[in-house]
């Protein structure tokens, strides 16, 4: 998820008021300062090495990283004799400190950033104040939203809202349209006053719905080819993909379209005070090497369009709260990833990536791996290829970027039973991956693509256990471990 603060942040100037004098009284000149750019983040930080990181949350205050990290532990169940736990840490930035919460994923900051919540794989929600457990709250989706230190949540037809360790029902929902996790999937907008509900079906079909919180009242969303919706990180305009268009929804019901094909790439993100960024992000190999230029849409301004400068880091792409730093996560290895911190609004050139050290050194570490396939999104293995699975499947939070794990070309796009919306690459020598369960594709068949370029979204279509990517390769039409290859 890409989210840019862009409030109290001046524009770039243009080449005609750039580079002003101004005379004082005693006829010294005194050179004006350059306004700084908060959308071009080209520092790299140093922090502590935090590896294989699938999503991070900051604090409100941008003065932590909240984050699941993949922990492996040994197993009796598992073909690989080990399995990936996902486990919760916080890193303080002033301090440096590092502060491990336990097993965990989903975390999300409170308004004031006291409270620090998590789902386990107990079916429970978490809720952790100071280090202690301030709150243990039954919850049927792991869905949920702070509103200032107030948490809501689901509990089947009811949406409830904690506070300071008392729960209570705000309101109802239509006893047929209960979203019933992990069959459909539910979303609060930034402030919670609104929902979506996304109800998906076998054979191809899902139903889209839009409600009131306060209230449960609920109504159907327009438009059978939608495959995303999205809300902005404030308030309650909501985003509604399709794999041909954007649509964006003011809370007033005011609509803005655009087609996907008049921007420079796919891949979408947020600002923080709800603007679109829509463009392309390199091949994110190893990740951190090459930095992307992303144009804010703005539909009333054709001409003067406000472009962020970003690493390509994939997994959870985002700003700080006040816009002084930007992470994500990239590749040390095929598998293996590390949190990076880029610092915004810097003035000068920041890091030169060509001649960096260390991203040179992932790089060739990458290249040098016996195996070809990198892991196609920043998440934990949930299940491995055994018995009947047929292939590996990856948790990662919805929407995350899936990139394609070798180069090759898109040979498949589009709907299939259980597998839900897929995108397929062939590769050389005869092998094919494919990614199910997805989406928005990012890509169409006869695309070239490269090994970490990004293709499609995490989704749960079809049948899914949660958001997830179900990675299959094939070697000549049969079924191999991409784990082995």
């Amino acid at each position: 998820m890409l989210v840019v603060v862009l409030s109290g942040c001046a524009r770039a100037p243009r080449a005609s008021d750039s580079s002003a004098d101004i005379f004082p009284p005693d006829d010294h000149p005194i050179r004006a300062t350059a306004p700084v750019d908060m959308l071009r983040c080209t520092d790299r930080a140093t922090i502590p090495a935090l590896d294989n990181v699938t999503n991070a949350v900051w604090s409100p205050d941008s003065s932590a990283v909240a984050m699941s990290r993949i922990a492996v532990i040994p197993s009796h169940t598992t073909i690989t004799g080990y399995e990936e736990q996902l486990r919760i840490t916080v890193y303080y930035l002033e301090s440096g400190r590092v502060q491990e919460i336990g097993q965990g994923s989903r975390p999300q900051w409170s308004g004031s950033g006291a409270y620090l919540s998590y789902w386990r794989d107990d079916g429970y929600l978490y809720v952790n104040l100071a280090g202690t457990i301030a709150g243990t709250i039954e919850a049927s989706s792991p869905e949920v939203r702070w509103n200032g230190d107030d948490l809501y949540y689901w509990y089947a037809d009811e949406i409830r809202v904690w506070h300071d360790g008392v729960a209570q029902t705000l309101s109802h929902v239509d006893p047929d349209l209960i979203p019933r996790y992990p069959r459909d999937d539910s979303y609060f907008s930034a402030d919670a006053k609104r929902f979506t509900v996304a109800r998906y079906s076998l054979d191809g079909t899902t139903e889209r719905y839009i409600g009131v919180t306060a209230t449960g009242e609920m109504k159907k969303l327009a438009g059978d080819d939608t495959t995303f919706t999205e809300w902005a990180p404030r308030g309650e305009t909501l985003l509604v993909r399709s794999n041909a268009k954007l649509e964006l929804i003011e809370p007033d019901g005011a609509e803005q379209f655009a087609a996907v094909s008049t921007f420079g790439g796919a891949v979408h993100g947020w600002t923080s005070d709800g603007r679109l960024l829509v463009g392309a992000v390199s091949a994110t190999v190893p990740g951190g090497n090459v930095f992307d230029h992303i144009p804010v849409w703005d539909p009333t301004d054709d001409q003067d369009k406000a472009i962020a400068t970003l690493p390509n880091l994939f997994g959870t792409r985002s700003f700080s709260p006040d816009g002084r730093w930007f992470t994500g996560v990239s590749r040390t290895g095929l598998y293996e990833t590390q949190l990076e911190l880029y610092r915004c609004g810097v003035n000068g050139q920041g890091i030169d990536l060509r001649a960096d050290p260390a991203a040179r050194s992932r790089l060739g570490r990458i290249d040098d791996a016996s195996r070809r396939f990198i892991r196609p999104v920043a998440g934990a293995v949930s299940q491995f290829l055994q018995g009947n699975h047929t292939g590996v499947d990856i948790a990662a939070p919805y929407g995350s970027i899936i990139v394609a794990a070798d180069d090759g070309v898109i040979d498949a796009a589009g709907w299939v039973q259980v597998g839900g919306r897929r995108v397929c690459v062939q590769h050389a020598e005869g092998f094919e991956s494919c990614y199910y369960h997805t989406s928005a594709a990012l890509v169409s068949i006869g695309d070239r693509v490269a090994r970490g370029q990004p293709i499609a979204l995490i989704g749960m279509t079809g049948a899914t256990t949660g958001p997830h990517v179900h990675w299959e390769v094939k070697e000549n039409g049969r079924i191999v471990d991409p784990l082995a290859h």
